[in-house]
């Protein structure tokens, strides 16, 4: 029995694009398994049209895309029968399962009740998610899904099968087998683009004393994807100097390990072979381009099929990569060295083309610093300022010189712009960048400071023991006055106008007026608070709550009356996120990831699964959208309207914590064990800086250079060296 399932949530909570799963089910399997975001929209009429073109005889092959999953699913008549695959273009890219026939009525049947129930139930539940135009078609294809069925005369398949040998060592031999005779069936703009390509074959892997030493069987073309994917990160490896790179040719075992400085590597438990990791990549990326050429001569219209457009322009620009640097000509490098120099130093990345590839160099490292695990990292206007409760230090930008450094017994604090207040059992002192005199000092009573200071208006405002708030002159050091919350363990601490807001673990936030702390509003919440209050024009929103039971407030910073408060069922929520009229919180649910936005009365939007896999998660805001990004590396763009641009996927182990991401000269860096900076719009990856599983903070400066802290207090500094970009006439 064949039968499409639709998920029941949405009806429940109906938003302006309903996304639900959908399920293809035969005889109790589900061929779709993964596709539990879909936008249904969408994907039901264009599944309902399908069935109905084939049913009709129009065509013989098509395919319907569920973007979410990354899924395929292709559908090729054959008589009255149709045969169903389902392609993954995920990683690894990969065919599900092998091709499943069923009778062409019974497929047509399941996808007619499927669009029947489904247009039933969206005019109940959000009529206007389904626009008039997709509605009209959805109409006209179940008005031919109740048709006679056409029963077209079939030419005969023209069986081809091809196999390229590797010309070299290493190198990719393949073979394509199409006995359907399937890469004759693509027709430019008629939806079928991918499945016409998934013909069988295999693809091996020729080494030095072995003819093939690796062999994938399946559609070659997805092979090929998945190694072109490889090549590039193996290329960065390459690239930024990395003593080893292992991976899966294709996603298929064995393992390829390899040894980039030696030249060797080892493929699965066998002996060590002889494998140059350029050449390697160089190989890949020429398979792709040699299947491509393949594909083509069988069918010249295949030159624009946009997939196999993709495969080889990502071949041809990782060849590209894979060059060397040209050398000027002797006696002219001097000059154009100084020429590129000066420009550097000019307006970011001043290029007329789409960024495509950045490249970063280690400019120093520095080891032992004191508290690291719990310590800050701040950007002041000569370099990096490191913060912990044990020092404060600052650090040139150029060449790592420490240009001061501060210690106390009780506790230090500092400010990015060079203010630090540090603390003795008997005294407490102010210093200003590299003065090698105190500001000030003044008596104390031993409470531990830092490592946070904020400097607002003329006051100096820290913590002690991240509870009890101390503000004090700026110009004397007068303790003007202090707050220690009744029942509190945990204070945040912002400041707004002419408040700070003191927010507690105890459910209680007060704000005070920062001339003289004098309590003007105390607000009491029926849950614990979370985080530090973030301004939003005149107000404040912040999180409160505790296991998955959270809320979000939003509250007048003046008076201190309550707007609103939004409970949400989330766990580990983020910080959040105000950008002009709305506000993004991200958390985790059913150990997923979670973004909702709500506007400026509470209202929720919309709420978008992320599939970036456990939280938690930290938010960045970037024009007309948001950045998402989790403590494994993986990062999400979210537009304003609640559509997916984009997902990079997750990269070695998780770090302690999320960390937000930074954006600098039109380049996003995305925190990981290994750093990733990112084209913003599109979502490619420019470049990739190891920065270990470690990492606590990341800063990056106007000239793109990085900053990396991690926990066993290494503070390391790159800058970047060139940027390769595409000119589009």
């Amino acid at each position: 029995m064949t039968r499409f399932r639709l998920g029941q949530r949405w009806k429940r909570e109906p938003t302006a694009e309903p996304s639900d799963s959908i399920a293809l089910e035969l005889d109790g399997v589900n061929l779709l398994a993964g596709a539990v975001e879909e936008p249904l929209a969408e994907v039901v009429p264009r599944l309902v049209g399908v069935a109905a073109t084939l049913r009709a005889g129009r065509q013989k092959l098509a395919q319907v895309s569920l973007p979410e999953a990354s899924l395929e699913l292709v559908v090729r008549r054959a008589g009255l029968d149709v045969e169903l695959s389902v392609a993954s273009l995920g990683r690894p890219a990969r065919m599900l399962r092998p091709p499943v026939r069923v009778e062409l009525e019974e497929f047509a049947e399941a996808a007619r009740e499927c669009g029947e129930s489904f247009l039933k139930d969206i005019s109940q539940a959000a009529p206007e998610a389904l626009p008039a135009d997709v509605a009209k078609e959805l109409d006209e294809a179940l008005r031919v899904l109740h048709g006679a069925v056409s029963t077209p005369r079939e030419a005969l398949p023209e069986s081809f099968t091809r196999r390229v040998e590797p010309s070299e060592e290493p190198g990719f031999g393949f073979e394509l087998r199409d006995p359907s005779d399937l890469l004759r069936a693509y027709e430019k703009g008629q939806g079928a683009a991918l499945g016409s390509l998934l013909c069988s074959g295999e693809v091996w892997l020729s080494l030095p004393g072995r003819e093939q030493a690796w062999r994938a069987a399946g559609p070659p073309f997805l092979t090929a994807l998945e190694l072109s994917r490889q090549a590039g990160e193996l290329a960065r490896a390459v690239e930024l100097g990395e003593p080893r790179f292992s991976f899966e040719p294709g996603g298929v075992r064995p393992g390829l390990a390899l040894e980039l400085t030696t030249g060797k590597g080892r493929l699965g438990t066998s002996g060590p072979l002889a494998v140059d990791g350029t050449a390697l990549a160089a190989a890949m990326f020429h398979l792709g381009q040699s299947l491509a050429v393949a594909i083509s001569e069988r069918e010249r219209s295949q030159t624009s099929n946009p997939y196999l457009v993709e495969l080889t322009e990502r071949c041809r620009e990782g060849l590209s990569h894979l060059r060397g640097a040209v050398q000027p000509p002797e006696g002219e490098g001097e000059a154009r060295g100084k020429s590129r120099g000066s420009r550097r130093t000019g307006s970011p990345l001043p290029v007329p083309g789409r960024l495509r590839r950045l490249r970063f160099d280690k400019r120093w490292e520095l080891k032992g610093l004191a508290g690291a695990e719990f310590g800050t990292l701040l950007l002041g206007r000569q370099g990096p300022v490191f913060c912990s409760r044990e020092q404060a230090s600052a650090f040139a930008r150029k060449n790592g010189q420490e240009l001061w450094r501060r210690e106390a017994s009780q506790g230090v604090a500092a400010s990015a712009d060079g203010f630090v207040v540090a603390a003795d059992p008997d005294r407490i002192y102010c210093f200003i960048g590299a003065g090698t005199s105190a500001r000030w000092l003044h008596d104390h009573d031993g409470l531990p400071l830092g490592p946070q200071l904020l400097r607002h208006e003329g006051l100096l405002l820290t913590l002690s023991d991240d509870r009890t708030v101390l503000a004090f002159a700026e110009v004397g050091g007068r303790e003007v006055w202090r707050l220690a919350p009744a029942r509190t363990q945990r204070s945040w601490l912002a400041t707004q106008g002419h408040r700070a807001l003191v927010a507690t673990d105890s459910g209680y936030l007060y704000g005070l007026d920062l001339t003289d702390g004098q309590v003007r509003f105390r607000m009491r919440a029926p849950l614990p608070f979370h985080g530090t209050p973030v301004p939003w024009g005149k107000r404040f929103v912040t999180v409160l709550g505790r296991g998955t039971q959270h809320a979000l407030l939003l509250a007048d910073a003046h008076s201190g009356d309550v707007t609103w408060t939004r409970e949400f069922n989330l766990s580990l929520p983020s910080a959040p996120l105000p950008a002009r009229t709305r506000v993004y919180l991200a958390g985790e649910r059913d150990r997923e990831g979670i973004l909702t936005c709500l506007d400026a009365r509470g209202k929720e939007l919309w709420e978008r699964s992320l599939h970036l896999g456990a939280g938690p998660f930290a938010l960045t805001e970037l024009p007309r959208g948001v950045l998402v990004t989790s403590a494994s590396g993986a990062a999400a763009r979210v537009d304003s309207g609640g559509a997916l641009q984009w997902r990079v996927g997750a990269v070695g182990d998780p770090l302690a914590k999320a960390l937000p991401a930074r954006v600098s000269r039109g380049v996003v860096l995305i925190p990981g064990e290994r750093v990733r900076a990112v084209e913003p719009r599109g979502g490619q990856v420019l470049a990739e800086v190891r920065a270990g599983a470690g990492l606590t903070a990341l800063q990056t400066d106007s000239r793109l250079g990085l900053y990396f802290l991690d926990e066993a207090g290494t503070l390391s500094a790159y800058q970047l060296m060139s940027h390769f970009a595409v000119v589009e006439e």
